[in-house]
């Protein structure tokens, strides 16, 4: 059974990390298709018509109005919010006088008055108040008042405020004093406060316990909805998934029915996220309550004053008959269920794919059928007439993996590029931590080099002759091996990121981003060329590889293709699709490599798929079944050895092989 952490990173991994640059949304927009996107990645990938193709669903959507236009996906920001911890805020001194354009912070505390004070506030205060006791505010907490107050009112005569109680009337039931004794309740059964305090405290025991069981629900409700939360999630990704598994291998004009099933799914998580959200707010409040109260009576009946303990018990019984009056909220009303049309297969243009139920009948949408009679023609006649002929299949074996982060890390890693050295060593760049990390053989960390300049946190990273060259930012540092600096560089264009590939021991290539070109630098940090595909509109490169014949292929990750170009820039072929069980689906590259062979390896965001030299679709080569965690980076070195950079700060060797 998946733990609870488990679910929780499987969610943050499907949910909250885009899909373009593979991180935690930041400002998350949604495209009318209902993909969400960061904002700054969809202004990096828009093309200078401002036009945007979805890289999930292909779907053009017209951005004259500018990305920020877009609507904000506040269901993502609800998670994000669930996912991250809160910060405190700050208590304000409430005696500070108001004219003062800002006010100090709070740090003591007031139980005579309920008063938040500033240090020097808290200072007066206890002069002219000396009977006050004044409690730093890291000791107390403001839901600690509500029963001190309380405490407050009942220990006085509610007659005379002013004078002091001294008798418990059982007939009224509460302490009087000396005044009301005499008057008003001269024929009331009373009782000397000691009499009463000793007579009551058996009660009050009772009832603090009552107390404690009540909270131990309430936090047991509350653990309900977080889990309910949590498996409303799970939900939503087992419909979507089961979704797009069946849509693969049927037209593709179906879906737009599945996205509309989405949405329905969609828009019912996020009714019943904020209902929990509501619910788990007002239980965390009033469980702090209840608690504060309780913890409040232990020390009464432990060492408080006779009078305070007489009143225990209404106070007890109050907070009990608030947690009564709560209404729990029903974490066990039925998922939402898909149920698919497995005749859909037979008349897809007859019969609706989807229907969604919510623990009843399937509800019917209300679609139109189309009114094409036409002899449908099955996927086997149409898809697969395209597919690739069947190859010997390449395999992937598992050798080793290892671990990227060290004690001395003051981040978590972000694996962003890798290389191999002349003698074989793993070279991969951790971004988040700002160091070039050399492994050898069987991933034993050898040495880490850092670059000159301690603000830039390096990118890319090829080996070219025994030429170690970085990219960060807008600069290529070349260094020698060990570390020492040879010569930096200032790159074209205004890009965040620019990935480099080495050409043998000639020169170091630079995709140049939204430019669309490349440059090519030899060792002495001279421009040797610069080469740009001829008559292609490209929205932006990204990765870059070198095949044995000097051809570049590059992933252009906002057209999601795989572009194939010589050095004079003549186009061999353009890779937009791939297959999914002999079904074509749309290409969504990141990295890509090649091998001695000049084979094309291209990772997804969970899979890893082989091209042929002149960029055919040979097969997918590893998923996450086969225990991928967010492929990211890849290379491959002279023993046709796969390295695998993923999500999670580890990296993956494989020996490819045929069958």
């Amino acid at each position: 059974m998946a733990t609870s952490s488990t679910i929780a990173d499987k969610i943050q991994n499907d949910f909250l990390n885009c899909k373009i640059c593979l991180n935690t949304f930041k400002h998350p927009k949604m495209l009318p298709c209902l993909h969400t996107y960061c904002q700054g990645c969809l202004e990096n990938v828009i093309s200078f018509d401002r036009k945007i193709r979805c890289p999930e669903c292909r779907e053009v959507v017209d951005l004259r109005d500018g990305v920020s236009k877009l609507k904000t996906n506040f269901h993502i920001n609800s998670l994000l919010d669930i996912f991250q911890s809160p910060e405190k805020k700050e208590v304000m001194c409430s005696l500070c006088p108001p004219e003062w354009k800002s006010k100090n912070c709070a740090v003591v505390r007031c139980l005579g008055c309920t008063n938040y004070m500033c240090q020097s506030c808290g200072d007066g205060h206890r002069s002219a108040h000396p009977t006050h006791k004044i409690v730093d505010v890291s000791s107390s907490s403001p839901g600690e008042s509500d029963a001190e107050m309380m405490m407050k009112q009942k220990i006085c005569c509610q007659i005379h405020p002013k004078d002091p109680v001294s008798t418990y009337c059982k007939t009224c039931g509460r302490v009087i004093c000396f005044k009301c004794s005499s008057r008003s309740c001269t024929k009331h059964k009373l009782l000397a406060m000691h009499a009463a305090a000793e007579s009551m405290k058996p009660a009050a025991k009772k009832l603090i316990e009552r107390l404690r069981t009540d909270i131990q629900s309430l936090a047991q409700q509350e653990d309900d909805l977080n889990e309910a939360m949590v498996r409303v999630k799970v939900t939503e990704h087992s419909v979507m998934s089961s979704i797009e598994n069946t849509l693969t291998e049927v037209l593709n004009y179906l879906f737009k029915q599945g996205d509309a099933i989405k949405k329905t799914v969609s828009d019912y998580v996020k009714e019943q996220e904020e209902l929990y959200k509501s619910a788990q707010s007002n239980l965390q409040l009033q469980k702090k309550k209840a608690q504060d109260t309780r913890e409040f009576c232990e020390r009464v009946i432990t060492a408080g004053k006779a009078k305070e303990i007489v009143c225990i018990q209404s106070i007890i019984e109050d907070q009990i008959n608030a947690l009564q009056a709560l209404s729990s909220l029903d974490v066990n009303k039925a998922s939402p269920k898909l149920i698919v049309n497995k005749s859909i297969k037979d008349i897809i243009s007859q019969t609706n794919l989807f229907s969604i139920t919510f623990g009843e009948e399937p509800v019917p949408e209300s679609q139109p059928t189309p009114t094409n009679t036409g002899k449908l023609k099955y996927p086997s006649e149409t898809l697969q007439a395209n597919a690739p002929i069947a190859q010997p299949k390449q395999r992937a074996n598992y050798l080793y993996s290892f671990d990227t982060e060290i004690p001395s890390d003051e981040f978590e890693a972000k694996l962003t590029g890798v290389s191999i050295s002349r003698n074989g060593d793993i070279i991969v760049v951790d971004e988040e931590n700002s160091v070039l990390k050399c492994y050898q053989d069987g991933g034993i960390l050898d040495k880490m080099i850092t670059l000159p300049d301690e603000d830039e946190d390096p990118c890319s990273v090829a080996v070219c002759d025994d030429i170690i060259a970085c990219s960060a930012k807008n600069r290529l540092y070349l260094l020698e091996m060990d570390g020492a600096l040879v010569k930096k560089l200032f790159l074209r264009g205004s890009e965040s990121v620019y990935p480099i590939a080495a050409f043998k021991d000639e020169y170091v290539a630079v995709s140049e981003g939204t430019l669309c070109s490349i440059s090519l630098y030899n060792t002495d940090g001279h421009v040797v060329d610069r080469v740009k595909p001829l008559g292609y509109e490209g929205i932006r490169f990204l990765f870059i590889a070198i095949n044995s014949d000097e051809e570049f292929i590059v992933s252009d990750c906002g057209k999601k293709c795989i572009i194939i170009f010589n050095r004079s820039g003549e186009i061999i072929t353009v890779c937009n699709e791939s297959y999914v069980n002999g079904v074509q689906s749309a290409l969504n590259p990141f990295s890509v490599s090649v091998d001695r062979n000049d084979n094309i390896y291209v990772t997804e965001p969970s899979r890893i798929l082989l091209f042929s030299p002149i960029g055919m679709f040979e097969e997918q080569l590893l998923s996450t079944a086969d225990g991928l965690h967010r492929p990211r980076v890849i290379t491959i070195d002279q023993n046709d050895n796969l390295i695998v950079t993923q999500g999670n700060g580890c990296v993956c060797v494989y020996y490819l092989t045929l069958d």
